[in-house]
């Protein structure tokens, strides 16, 4: 019988298809003209993506009230879109400040099956970074289930210290101070988001076979 299975992928070859994957969709804030698009990418998350984004299980209510809390305010949210649809995003959550405690937030990811294991998690976690470090944030935090070894991976190429916290892990990684650098790179990002949005928006009232033209 021939072996018709695909051979292994190098590390080289895998790192190259993953940096493709990310190339050809577009990663930038979240506006908040864009809350359905964010409610419409958690409800077509699979059963188990869900519950690894939460925690637990999460009913189509509990996911509409998150959708309307998360985007605005304090909180930021930056996306992966493909073709206009939004497949992965990464959330940034600031926490209470404590005294003599440095200033933290908590980052949370929700990826698509269909998306997973294509490097857009790593690239999104560098997004949430620069926007972090550019709020003064010391303090980034992931709190995921120990079974999670994607969100182990994304931490761990940041150089996160775990602790176990009864049954959840918690990955501690500090950011960066601000420079103009990093205020430009938010500055750009955030002009081409308002422009991209508007386009998308746009192009989502069109029927389908129109879209895009």
């Amino acid at each position: 019988m021939i072996d018709t299975l695909e051979p292994r992928k190098t590390a080289g070859e895998a790192t190259a298809s993953r940096a493709a994957a990310v190339a050809e969709g577009a990663i930038r804030r979240i506006v908040p003209a864009e809350r359905q698009a964010f409610l419409d990418h958690l409800l077509r998350l699979d059963p188990l993506s869900r519950f690894m984004r939460f925690g637990g299980v999460v009913s189509d209510a509990a996911l509409a009230r998150h959708a309307s809390r998360a985007v605005g305010g304090d909180k930021l949210l930056v996306g992966y879109f493909h073709d206009g649809e939004l497949r992965a995003v990464a959330e940034l959550h600031p926490l209470p400040k404590r005294a003599g405690k440095p200033v933290a937030a908590e980052a949370a990811f929700s990826v698509e099956r269909d998306w997973q294991g294509k490097g857009i998690g790593s690239a999104l976690m560098r997004h949430l970074v620069l926007l972090a470090q550019n709020r003064g944030i010391e303090d980034l935090e992931v709190v995921f289930l120990p079974n999670n070894g994607r969100m182990k991976s994304i931490a761990l190429r940041h150089d996160a210290d775990f602790s176990l916290d009864e049954t959840e892990m918690v990955g501690h990684m500090r950011t960066p101070r601000a420079t103009p650098f990093s205020w430009i790179r938010e500055m750009i990002s955030d002009v081409s988001a308002v422009f991209s949005a508007a386009f998308e928006l746009q192009d989502r009232l069109l029927p389908r076979q129109h879209r895009g033209h």
